[in-house]
């Protein structure tokens, strides 16, 4: 794999804005404009892309391991089947971006925003998702086991048969949420919002459910411990 220098990575950008298959692997690459650029299958571990514009660009099953992802735009993009693992997507924006099958092993996600991003089949065990704008997401078969989401928005998100084994939802809003068949066990539940929420055969057991506000939320065939704390 061709290693690039920062200032042969901007020249290719303009030149082709393709950089698939490169090595750039521990490069400074902030406070660029890289708007709709490939990177499939790129070594990207350990770049710094922080404050960058990479609305759009194309991450196609690209290793983005411990990578510096924060205060940058994402919006659109393609992160499809890539290795973001442990990496830092602070205070960017992932507005629609794709994530199906990726890995996002404690990645720290803390106050960025994911509306209506796909998360299909990915794996974000233990990530942290504080703060998040996660509005309308799809986890459709996503392992989501001991993610960390306190005080965030996942209104309207599509959870049904997600894992969330472990999860800490502190005062997170699922409010019309679809977590039908998700599997909540030993979860964290405290002033978690689940108005009108489906919760249809979600196993419960073994959750904190202290002050959980269920108003108007389907709980049809949800397994429960007996006396649980619900309001």
């Amino acid at each position: 794999m061709e290693r690039l220098t920062r200032q042969q990575v901007i020249n290719r950008v303009k030149e082709t804005g393709d950089l698939s298959e490169y090595d750039l692997s521990g490069l400074t690459l902030s406070n660029l404009d890289l708007i709709s650029v490939r990177f499939r299958s790129c070594n990207l571990s350990g770049t710094n892309l922080s404050s960058s514009n990479l609305s759009m660009s194309s991450f196609e099953d690209a290793d983005l391991s411990g990578s510096n992802m924060s205060s940058s735009n994402f919006i659109g993009a393609d992160f499809r089947r890539s290795n973001i693992e442990g990496s830092d997507l602070t205070f960017s924006s992932f507005m629609g971006a794709d994530f199906t099958e990726a890995i996002l092993r404690g990645a720290d996600f803390t106050n960025s925003r994911l509306t209506a991003a796909i998360l299909e089949k990915a794996d974000l065990s233990g990530a942290n998702l504080q703060m998040t704008e996660a509005v309308l997401i799809r986890t459709k078969n996503t392992l989501l086991q001991n993610i960390k989401a306190y005080g965030s928005s996942m209104i309207g998100a599509n959870l049904a048969g997600a894992d969330l084994r472990g999860a800490m939802l502190h005062g997170t809003d699922l409010s019309g949420a679809d977590l039908s068949f998700a599997d909540l066990r030993g979860a964290s539940l405290i002033e978690t919002v689940f108005v009108a929420a489906n919760l249809a055969g979600a196993d419960l057991r073994g959750t904190q459910l202290n002050r959980m506000d269920t108003t108007r939320a389907n709980l049809e065939g949800a397994k429960l411990d007996e006396n649980p704390l619900l309001t």
